[in-house]
């Protein structure tokens, strides 16, 4: 016995190291293993009671071992096995039947029952509980790899569709930049009208800028490019809200922090979210929006924070599907923060967004790039 138990504590050990060096094995040698066992706990049990042994049990649990972990030739074919073995016991140790009618067996025999029983059930309820977890953590794989399949397929009919309003917005919009040109000159005696004039010329120039990038990012995609995310936060902050009404408040703790980035989607996200904020924000008559930019190990955080109106509780966790918004019908289209979910998911990080006590905060972590020499 004592031979047998330590050639079984080598083979778990060498299998061990195994396992550490490639994490999956074959269904032959997972069956081969729990056949060797089979085979050790017959040799054992012959010396210690043969069938009368209550720890006949174990034959059970390795049938269901098998059951789930190899296919169903090599699992029959060990629940075969295990019958024999235990009838083998019957066949080889035929007296061993009657030693519990010895005084005081009978009460050690059950006694041995109840251990086994507990053994046995302790052993199946990790295993099962393992498998379980195993399935359910397979089952979140599946379904997360499905949604990105969804969104990759959504974003991909958006990127047509941008590229087609692209090029039926061109001729309207040089229209419109002849027309506010030709106004602009005729209101040279009214400065206050002529400035307003301007005001549509530059946001109609800014207006075909943006297609001009959409139709360049739909013929070649953008290169991400190392950033040092503070600096470049606080420029794009800087270019697209020097004059807002709700001004934009920049913390940065991480201006030497670097990140790769795709710069143009990524600075569409942040103006997204600064947008969202800064509209919150002028709705409940505040003008606190605040961007922080914070440097971990691993990864920076960008965080958009506004003291608006807040997001109602029911909204909030349907809010970055596409077409779901918080804004009045013809005032938005619900695509903002569906794009910022993708730009974080493009560039390996993830976004969050909650809403507590009228306090919105907008998180977007992203992956830290390593220090060039």
């Amino acid at each position: 016995m004592g031979l047998i138990l330590g050639a079984l504590l080598v083979a778990n050990v060498l299998l061990l190291r195994a396992l550490r060096r490639k994490r999956t094995i074959a269904d032959r040698s997972i069956a081969l293993n729990l056949l060797v066992d089979t085979a050790a706990i017959t040799a054992i049990l012959l010396w210690t009671g043969g069938a009368m042994n209550p720890f006949t049990t174990l034959y059970l649990l390795h049938v269901a071992l098998a059951a789930v972990l190899v296919s169903r030739a090599w699992s029959l074919g060990l629940a075969v096995g295990s019958v024999g073995a235990f009838g083998a016991l019957l066949v080889l140790r035929p007296e061993a039947v009657h030693v519990w009618h010895a005084p005081g067996m009978f009460l050690l025999h059950v006694l041995g029952m109840w251990l086994a029983f507990a053994l046995t059930a302790g052993c199946l309820w990790y295993f099962t509980d393992r498998v379980n977890a195993s399935l359910r953590s397979r089952e979140a794989e599946l379904t997360e790899a499905r949604l990105d399949a969804e969104r990759a397929e959504r974003l991909a009919a958006l990127g047509t569709l941008a590229a087609g309003t692209a090029h039926e917005l061109n001729t309207p919009l040089g229209t419109m930049a002849i027309l506010a040109s030709e106004l602009s000159e005729s209101l040279a005696d009214r400065p206050d009208a002529r400035a307003q004039a301007d005001r549509i010329r530059a946001e109609v120039k800014r207006c075909a800028a943006i297609l001009s990038r959409m139709r360049s990012h739909e013929q070649s995609p953008e290169e991400p490019a190392r950033v040092a995310v503070g600096r470049w936060v606080a420029e794009v902050v800087a270019s697209s809200y020097e004059h807002a009404s709700v001004p934009v408040r920049v913390v940065s703790e991480a201006r030497d922090a670097w990140v790769l980035v795709r710069s143009e989607t990524l600075r569409q996200a942040i103006v997204s979210l600064l947008d969202n904020a800064r509209l919150a924000a002028a709705a409940a008559g505040d003008e606190r929006v605040e961007v922080r930019v914070e440097a971990l190990e691993n990864r920076v955080i960008l965080t958009v924070e506004d003291h608006g109106v807040g997001i109602a509780p029911e909204l909030l966790p349907r809010l970055g599907q596409p077409f779901v918004t918080t804004r009045a019908p013809g005032e938005g289209m619900g695509l903002g923060l569906y794009l910022v979910r993708a730009a974080a998911a493009q560039h390996g990080g993830s976004f969050v967004l909650t809403s507590e006590r009228g306090v919105t905060r907008a998180t977007l972590t992203l992956p830290r790039a390593a220090v060039t020499a």
